[in-house]
């Protein structure tokens, strides 16, 4: 009995798969096509040239979020970042980008309130710093339907970067005072999708958001120019961040 049954739902498996109507279903799928057609959006040959520039400040006076309590301060973050490549190919370009990034925060008076009459107070920190980023990439461009104008790409970025930061906080005494010297060093693989629409034809819009894949860093760090101290991170992700929206402008000659 126990062999009977296995032959019998081959039997019917196989009847089923000759059925025609499954046949034909099979036969439409194979024949479908979407008429997705090759569009030169970019032709071979061109040089592509331009920049991407983020900037954001803020400024804080009896601010109060969640725990944080009276935050009297203020900061910025400044990010430029200039490119060139060219076409090999239709539609296929390689190149390479410079970063420069730059942030500042200066924390006047803060208190952060975990409740049950406990809380921290910090007084007269801050933080400055700025790093370097040297990328080689590859980009690829789909024209979006028939149109000229609009079209969407996809950057594959290899990078190696290199930051240094100070941090300096001041304790009860006014002449117990904390520096902290760091520097940064790192090697990432990341994806960058964006859109692009020209104004005319040799100047355009773009707008991407950086995608980090393969991300590893070593920092060092230096305590009041005696402790020291080291760490070593790796990660992979492909998160979608919206406050890594780069806009800049772009040359197609």
């Amino acid at each position: 009995m126990k062999v009977v049954l296995p032959a019998v739902y081959l039997l019917l498996l196989l009847s089923f798969l000759s059925n025609d109507g499954f046949s034909q279903k099979i036969e439409n799928i194979r024949n479908f096509d979407r008429d997705i057609k090759k569009k030169v959006f970019i032709p071979k040959g061109q040089w592509l040239a331009g920049s991407t520039f983020q900037y954001s400040e803020h400024s804080n006076n009896q601010y109060q979020f969640l725990l944080l309590d009276n935050w009297d301060g203020d900061g910025y973050n400044l990010k430029v970042s200039p490119y060139v490549a060219y076409f090999i190919k239709d539609n296929f370009a390689i190149g390479g980008r410079f970063s420069y990034s730059r942030s500042e925060l200066n924390i006047d008076n803060l208190i952060i309130d975990l409740g049950d009459d406990l809380s921290f107070n910090l007084d007269g920190a801050s933080q400055v710093g700025h790093d370097f980023k040297a990328s080689f990439f590859i980009r690829n461009y789909i024209s979006l339907g028939r149109s000229n104008r609009f079209g969407i790409f996809n950057e594959v970025r290899l990078s190696y970067g290199y930051g240094e930061s100070k941090e300096l906080s001041v304790g009860e005494h006014p002449l117990d005072i904390r520096g902290i010297y760091t520097t940064t060093k790192e090697i990432s693989l990341g994806i960058s999708p964006g859109m692009v629409a020209f104004i005319n034809n040799n100047i355009a819009i773009e707008a991407s958001l950086d995608i980090i894949g393969l991300n590893y860093k070593w920092i060092n760090q230096k305590e009041n120019q005696v402790d020291q101290g080291t760490r070593r991170s790796g990660n992979a992700n492909f998160n979608l961040d919206v406050f890594t929206l780069n806009i800049g402008v772009s040359l197609y000659i």
